[in-house]
Order: C-alpha cells, then sequence, then structure tokens
C-alpha cells in the first residue's frame, strides 16, 4: 500500500542575488509524493483530491543554476493547486561539472559541457508516473530562462499529453527544422525588453565552433503561430496588465494570436516594458493569470 502524509511546504531557499527580494510566500497544505527513482522530483496533488477524478498536470522548471523551489516560489504555482485543483512536479535539473543545474533544452542552452542527459525521457517519464498518484488530464509545462528553453524543446518533440506551455525569458531552437512537424499547442511568452541575460530581440554565444543564436521573443512566437496556422497578420494587442511590482503602470502589453490557428490553438507574446531577467512579480497575481490562462486556453 502506498503512503502519503499532509504537511506543509516549506519555503524554498533562495539562491543568492537573483531572488533575494523575491516577496516571501505560504503554501497550503498538500499531499505530497517523491516520484522519479534516482533522480527524484517532488509530485503535490490538492489535499482535497478525489481518487480517479481527472486533474492536469503542471511542471515547473527552473533556469540554470537553480532549483525547483525557487521557481516554484516566484510564480506562485504551488500555492493554487487546492484552489484550481491541479497537481505540481518539482524535477532538477542535472548538475554539470562545476555544481550547477541545467536542462539540455537547445543548442544554446545550456548543457555547455556536452554531457547529453536525457532530459526529454526523463519529463516524459515523471509524468507517465504521475499516473500513478492521479487521474492525469494532460500535462501543462512552465519554464523560467533555461526552463522555458526546456518547455519548448518539449513542444517540438511533441511531448505526450502536452496541452500547453508558458516560458518567461526562455526561447527556441534557433533553426527551426529543430522542430519540423512538431505539434502545435497554446504557448504564452513573457519576456522582458531590458532582459539582459536572454535578449528579448535574441542574440548569441560564442563558442570555438562559431557562435550559437538563439531567436528573440517575438519571433519565437510567430513561429510557433505559424505552425498551427495562425494568420500572423491579424495579431491583436491586448489590453496592457500590470504584473511587475517596481514598474509603474501598466507595463506588460500582450498580443495575441488567435485568427486562423487550428484546433483552437491560441497564443500570447507578454512583452514586459523595462523588465528584467528577473521581473519583480506579484507572485499571488502572476501564479493566478498563468493557471487561468493555460487552463482556459
Amino acid at each position: 500500500m502506498r503512503s502519503f502524509r499532509l504537511l506543509l511546504v516549506p519555503l524554498a531557499l533562495l539562491p543568492l542575488a537573483c531572488e533575494s527580494d523575491l516577496p516571501p510566500t505560504e503554501e497550503p497544505p498538500q499531499s505530497v509524493f517523491t516520484i522519479g527513482g534516482s533522480r527524484p522530483a517532488t509530485l503535490m496533488r490538492p489535499v482535497d483530491y478525489v481518487p480517479g477524478t481527472p486533474i492536469p498536470v503542471v511542471i515547473l522548471l527552473h533556469g540554470y543554476n537553480s532549483h525547483s523551489g525557487a521557481v516554484n516560489r516566484y510564480l506562485g504555482i504551488g500555492r493554487r493547486i487546492n484552489e484550481d485543483q491541479f497537481a505540481v512536479i518539482l524535477p532538477e535539473g542535472s548538475k554539470n561539472p562545476n555544481g550547477q543545474r541545467f536542462w539540455n533544452a537547445t543548442d544554446y542552452c545550456c548543457d555547455f559541457w556536452n554531457t547529453e542527459p536525457d532530459d526529454v525521457g526523463y519529463l516524459n517519464s515523471l509524468y507517465q508516473e504521475a499516473a500513478t498518484y492521479v487521474n492525469t488530464d494532460g500535462v501543462y509545462l512552465l519554464g523560467h530562462s533555461n526552463g522555458g528553453f526546456m518547455a519548448y524543446r518539449m513542444a517540438c518533440e511533441s511531448m505526450p499529453g502536452l496541452k500547453g506551455i508558458m516560458s518567461l525569458a526562455g526561447t527556441t531552437f534557433y533553426d527551426p527544422n529543430r522542430c519540423e512537424g512538431a505539434t502545435p499547442v497554446p504557448v504564452l511568452h513573457l519576456h522582458g525588453t531590458s532582459d539582459a541575460t536572454i535578449q528579448y530581440g535574441g542574440w548569441y554565444r560564442t563558442t570555438g565552433a562559431g557562435r550559437i543564436h538563439y531567436p528573440g521573443a517575438a519571433q519565437t512566437v510567430e513561429r510557433w503561430a505559424g505552425r498551427a496556422g495562425c494568420d500572423l497578420g491579424a495579431a491583436a494587442d491586448l489590453e496592457s496588465i500590470e504584473l511587475v511590482l517596481d514598474i509603474p503602470e501598466a507595463e506588460t502589453h500582450p498580443t495575441r494570436y488567435e485568427a486562423g490557428c487550428r484546433d483552437g490553438v491560441a497564443l500570447e507574446l507578454w512583452t514586459i516594458e523595462d523588465g528584467s531577467h528577473w521581473p519583480g512579480f506579484n507572485s499571488i497575481e502572476i501564479g493566478r493569470r498563468l493557471i487561468h490562462w493555460l487552463f482556459s486556453n
């Protein structure tokens, strides 16, 4: 007989610098399990989950040299599990020779030592294992930076059960042929125009073999909208919203691609004017908006 424990999930310790200014949050009680075998991950399901009830699964993907607890706290996802009735998986990337965690996402980011961990297979297996604890009703990937790149890679690989992705400050392969034939899915892409780490307009890094590029935010979303057959000329500019605490007025400008898209797929680019690589979100508000967008598109 499998057992579970009901507890208050502790606040994650945050890495220094990037995440030190995040506001404190408290997590509601969850049912918590460890999955993943030799590469463990945490699975949380609603405390009042009724066995057999279909619920979606959300996988959170941290950035380079970060961890899953940090991105969970930053985006305020775990606190919504009971209210919105979904399960969350918190996996960890592999460690490189310097002890920094990373995802093997694209040629640009971030397997810098070419160790080639099978992160695609790992994430697929976590979703499959989640079915031991909940009746899974599709999976959504939310990632920051390197985790955002990984979310796009899983979409390129047509992850079984994938219903949508959210990427904050992470883009896709520069070569569109790397995603040839991928199944279109809803995409929500958030990116700050003042992001100096993964630039809004795209950039490159230099290696011994030459430059390795990544596409910009708008190019990334347009490419995925094109895969869905959307009319790129009919993109709609939506009302601006206020997400970042230290930027006055409504700084985030959504652009929606919906006209002509196949199978009801919709995509949005949220351009955060003057936003950095770690925009200072209100974690309660951003979590509510992200989950609502993914589950309603």
